[in-house]
């Protein structure tokens, strides 16, 4: 990892997305083709919002905490639609500094992550465990806020198998904004290299005015001693 991601850390932030989901039940082959239900909104399709919280520990490396709440409709069979949230604990890995260096004013950040969480049938009243990876796109707007593009995919504990054939499967876009708060130590050590380079500016610039005084003290006691020999009367 290049020295310069290292530079960007303790930032926190927050984000907050509308969502469009597409829902595949267990057995359907979601990663041999997972777009073909968007956007048609054929079969278990829905829509939600999403909120989650995190910090960078470097500017390569992030936690984050994610809640999704949504709802999966059937616009095929009428199916009432089912409630669902989803609360999960993410790790996200931002490529772009890792290849090319911690850059805070670089437009767009490619942010993979992986998580796990808890996710609840609300219409059902059901829990079941959820695994999760993806990727995020952040493009600046300012420092403090940026726009996300977020594409991910989750997996659910179906009928209580660990392959994925047996899971119920879930594919998500994400549109939304980021919001930066706090100072990064990156920054704090700027701001800090600053002030003591300025307080060296001022030290330097105080000694100068010293040494112009000392030179100045000096020049009037020559001249005072000058004047004083030439006031000063004949010895006989």
């Amino acid at each position: 990892m290049p020295l310069t991601a290292m530079a960007q850390d303790g930032r926190w932030f927050t984000q907050a997305n509308f969502v469009w989901n597409a829902w595949y039940q267990v057995g359907e082959k979601s990663l041999a083709a997972p777009f073909y239900k968007f956007p048609s909104g054929e079969g278990h399709t829905g829509w939600g919002i999403s909120l989650a919280g995190g910090r960078w520990m470097t500017s390569a490396l992030a936690l984050r905490t994610k809640l999704n709440i949504w709802q999966m409709g059937s616009k095929a069979d009428g199916v009432s639609a089912d409630k669902y949230w989803t609360l999960n604990e993410q790790v996200m890995f931002n490529i772009s500094s890792l290849l090319l260096g911690h850059n805070p004013y670089r437009l767009w950040n490619c942010i993979p992550y992986i998580g796990a969480g808890l996710s609840r049938n609300m219409s059902r009243a059901s829990y079941t465990s959820d695994i999760n990876f993806g990727i995020l796109n952040t493009f600046r707007i300012n420092q403090k806020l940026a726009a996300n593009f977020e594409i991910g995919w989750n997996s659910y504990e179906g009928n209580g198998g660990i392959a994925l054939k047996d899971r119920l499967q879930q594919v998500t876009f994400e549109v939304g904004l980021t919001w930066y708060f706090g100072t990064s130590n990156s920054s704090k050590k700027a701001k800090e290299a600053a002030v003591e380079s300025l307080s060296e500016a001022e030290i330097d610039a105080l000694n100068a005015q010293l040494a112009d005084m000392e030179a100045e003290n000096e020049q009037l006691r020559k001249e005072l001693e000058e004047a004083k020999r030439r006031g000063a009367p004949n010895e006989k």
